[in-house]
């Protein structure tokens, strides 16, 4: 299976031909009175760009349009003899959207003014849990939420809640972000640990996803990033520069610019950044936890004639930094360090059939490396890892629309390339591990099918298979059934959707090779458990979504997922290595509110509260990896490190038109997590505050200013505490600093 999927997938490209996160608009437009409207105009583009697509409705008042991106997009309506009308939306990636535009006829034919205006509040298609983002709602949120992904999610993605050493859990697990990258899905870890990260400045949207996950979306852990980034093709020869400061080193400068050549557009961005805090400490002061990091990305875009077009974006990212010591290391010197780069390249092609039927493919390729440097000192453990990673990949999806069905079939090809070396010396310390260094080669095969279709009137079903192998420990396999509905109630603006899904998520590949040695080779005989298996979970989701007022939406949802050896990570010793374990099975249920006001124009108010009520459980015995000294009997019921009972997050920010002056908080609440063999940690709350205003503006250039204030009370909680050997993490200190931005 090894080489035989590889060139299959080659075969493959060859015949056929990215997911670019294209979906499809449609819909139907009728006057007051519910007759169709035929040959209405349709224009469909950015709100703030003026290319538009643009179409007419048939006879039957229906229109369509195909191989759109994700995005704001506001759709407007012309029609003769009736006024316009407006409909401004949030479109999902590879989720087709279905409106229904209501015209009122003129009351003179010789005026035309656009009376009706209206915005998609609560979709009545989605049948999972998901929360989108568009780059207006980013641009909106101030600088330490939109940093990295991680602060993006620990921010707005619900239930999602700090665990030890800057992991974060989600939904009762902590292997747990996965990004969509312009449709393309890596089994790296975004975590700091890792990996420098992507920059949410190149996000055109980011669709913030819990539950529901159509086949499509393959091996998912709590949570999954679909991204879809930014066409230089918008920016018409436009850009920003950008710089922020502020206490405790923390310095970023950033700059982006793109345009369009002919039918070729292009986008770059670069970003250079410092912190004097990169990594959560193990005491409540940053002692040698100095990192700095760049990321840069180019994306380009060419459209070859109205049938095919091609979408090349590039990434590169490196961080160094300081691993954090407590007092005592400090004292003699200990000064270990690590170093992570990666190297990202997707390349897609996305071919027009029809309007009906579309064919998008992917080929694409992941470098990664990670150094961890040893400390020089003579006292203090000695670690000396290191890895590398190769991901080469080919996806391609075939889309066809007929009679109110939306088929989608996909293939998904992945070799990977994983090396690994570790060397561990305890100068005293009882923790004694076999050095190890070796490769691992194998890959991963998917196959999908899935249907978007409407069973009764108001009713959508998205229904499911998908079939994975994945190869490089040990090879195993799943077929996963996924089914999601969606009722809409018309009269009371409010949708009721339910999920199950089936999920196979393979090992963490980051040090899965040392885990699976040590599993097998551990000193002591108890401790060998064996390879790092993949996890298997039922995944069951109930909510409900309420349109409280245009702009103002409620969603409650339910979940419940049980799985078989469910992943963890536990450090070897204090050697800042993470390795996957599994447990035999775990249990994890959960309730989640989430309020948002999208900008509210009149009052100049936005605003976003969410809170989670949790609960996981894991029984042992351990079933692969790193047992540790004290492994679990079958059927011993622990609460995992990253258990949180309540978490809630809110933002509220008001604006005001005179020099785009905006002021707003941020606030977290945490009821502690548990501690090994312990209580749980204390509560905690922490807020910031924010302001800006345009200094300057001659359009399209403008001059902004923004101040911040993390951690106002500087409440330096603790965060988590792994196990008895792991020195508790502390959250961040109050920083103070501001940013200057140009766009030009």
């Amino acid at each position: 299976m090894r080489c035989s999927y590889w060139g299959v997938a080659f075969l493959l490209l060859s015949s056929c031909g990215s997911a670019f996160a294209q979906t499809i608009v449609e819909g139907m437009v009728h006057d007051n009175s519910g007759s169709a409207v035929a040959n209405a105009s349709i224009f469909l583009g950015h709100p703030d760009v003026v290319a538009v697509l643009t179409t007419i409705t048939d006879a039957d008042g229906k229109f369509r349009i195909s191989a759109v991106e994700a995005g704001a997009y506001r759709l407007r309506v012309q029609a003769t003899g009736y006024y316009v009308s407006t409909y401004d939306f949030v479109l999902r990636s590879r989720q087709p959207v279905s409106l229904s535009i209501d015209l009122q006829k003129e009351e003179t034919v010789r005026q035309s003014v656009e009376v009706s205006a209206r915005y998609l509040t609560v979709d009545p298609e989605k049948t999972g849990s998901s929360y989108t983002f568009s780059r207006q709602d980013l641009e909106r949120l101030p600088d330490p939420l939109v940093e990295s992904t991680n602060d993006l999610v620990n921010n707005l993605m619900p239930g999602a809640s700090d665990s030890h050493d800057n992991f974060l859990a989600v939904r009762g697990t902590e292997f747990s972000l996965h990004e969509f990258i312009n449709g393309v899905s890596f089994l790296d870890n975004t975590q700091p640990q890792f990996s420098a990260g992507v920059s949410p400045q190149i996000f055109e949207t980011v669709d913030l996803m819990t539950g529901g996950f159509t086949p499509e979306y393959g091996n998912r852990f709590g949570g999954v990033l679909d991204i879809t980034t930014r066409s230089g093709a918008d920016l018409a020869g436009h850009g920003d520069l950008n710089f922020r400061g502020a206490t405790l080193d923390n310095y970023d400068l950033n700059a982006d610019y793109g345009g369009q050549a002919g039918r070729l557009g292009y986008y770059f961005f670069v970003d250079g950044f410092t912190s004097g805090r990169y990594l959560d400490p193990p005491e409540p002061q940053e002692l040698f936890d100095f990192g700095k990091g760049s990321r840069a990305a180019a994306q380009f875009d060419w459209h070859a004639g109205n049938k095919d077009s091609f979408k090349l974006l590039m990434m590169g990212s490196g961080a160094n930094f300081q691993q954090p010591n407590i007092t005592d290391d400090q004292l003699v010197g200990r000064d270990a360090q690590r170093h992570l780069r990666q190297y990202t390249a997707i390349l897609g092609w996305l071919h027009t059939f029809s309007p009906q039927t579309l064919l998008q493919t992917s080929v694409y390729q992941r470098t990664s490396s990670d150094k961890v440097l040893p400390t020089t000192d003579p006292v203090t453990p000695l670690s000396d890892a290191s890895r590398a990673s190769l991901t080469l990949g080919v996806k391609s999806d075939l889309s066809h629309s007929w009679r109110g069905h939306l088929f989608k079939a996909g293939v998904d090809f992945v070799r990977l390339r994983e090396g690994e070396s570790f060397f561990f010396d305890s100068r005293g310390d009882p923790d004694v591990f076999p050095p190890f260094k070796g490769w691992g080669k194998g890959g991963q095969a998917s196959f999908y099918v899935q249907d978007h279709f409407s069973l009764l009137r108001n009713l959508i079903v998205d229904a499911g298979l998908r079939y994975d192998h994945f190869d490089l420990v040990d090879a195993d396999q799943q077929a996963s059934p996924r089914v999601g509905l969606a009722y809409h109630l018309a009269k009371t603006k409010s949708v009721i959707h339910a999920a199950y899904n089936r999920l196979f998520s393979p090992p963490p590949i980051e040090y899965s090779l040392l885990a699976s040695f040590i599993g097998n080779n551990a000193i002591d005989p108890a401790q060998r458990v064996g390879n790092v298996r993949p996890y298997t979970q039922n995944y069951y989701e109930l909510g409900w979504s309420q349109e409280l007022a245009p702009r103002v939406s409620l969603e409650l949802n339910a979940y419940l997922h049980t799985g078989r050896n469910s992943f963890e990570n536990h450090e070897i010793s204090i050697s800042r290595i993470f390795v996957p374990i599994n447990f035999d099975s775990a249990r994890s249920k959960g309730l989640e509110l989430v309020v948002n006001m999208r900008q509210l124009e009149r009052v100049g108010i936005s605003g976003r509260f969410q809170y989670a009520l949790g609960k996981t459980y894991f029984y042992g015995p351990i079933t692969g990896g790193f047992a540790g000294d004290e492994p679990l009997v079958a059927g011993e019921k622990i609460i995992p490190a990253f258990d949180q009972t309540h978490t809630g997050t809110g933002q509220i920010f008001y604006r005001n038109r005179w020099r785009g002056f905006w002021a707003g908080s941020t606030m977290r609440y945490g009821s502690g997590t548990i501690v090994e063999h312990g209580p749980r940690l204390p509560q905690h709350f922490t807020a910031d505050l924010g302001t800006g205003l345009t200094l300057w503006k001659a359009e399209p250039r403008s001059f902004d200013l923004e101040f911040d204030i993390t951690n106002v009370s500087n409440n330096i909680y603790k965060i988590a505490k792994e196990s008895e050997e792991i020195p508790i993490q502390y959250a961040p200190s109050r920083t103070v600093g501001g940013s200057l931005k140009l766009h030009f």
